[in-house]
């Protein structure tokens, strides 16, 4: 991809996440480089690892240094589980030996069972 340059003769970012993580749709094997994404965008090393960088802060990729080299690959958004504060788990009354109390303080035992048995 060529530079191209703002009316204000800034270099215009031409190189979105999106491009990137279509990468890891055209490249064989389970992880890219920075190398497979500048090679394939056209853009320098820096840019594919800034980019990279950028998904992986935003939780979208995962990296690793292996053999001298950062390896990406993508999170499988089906094992990302986040806590909604708004769940009912964590207002829900639960009873114990007959008395109420707030589920938000066993919610261990509400999800997994008592493991301390």
């Amino acid at each position: 991809m060529s530079k191209d340059r703002s009316d204000s003769g800034r270099y215009v970012e031409t190189v979105t996440l999106a491009d990137v993580l279509a990468i890891f749709e055209e490249v064989e094997g389970p992880v890219v480089t920075s190398g497979d994404v500048a090679d394939a965008l056209e853009c320098s090393r820096e840019t594919a690892r800034r980019k990279l960088g950028q998904l992986e802060d935003q939780g979208r990729v995962k990296s690793r240094q292996t053999a001298g080299r950062v390896v990406w690959w993508l999170v499988d958004e089906d094992s990302v589980n986040e806590v909604d504060p708004s769940d009912p788990i964590f207002t829900r009354t639960t009873y114990s030996s007959g008395e109420s109390t707030d589920a938000s303080e066993h919610v261990d035992d509400i999800l997994y069972g008592n493991r301390s048995k």
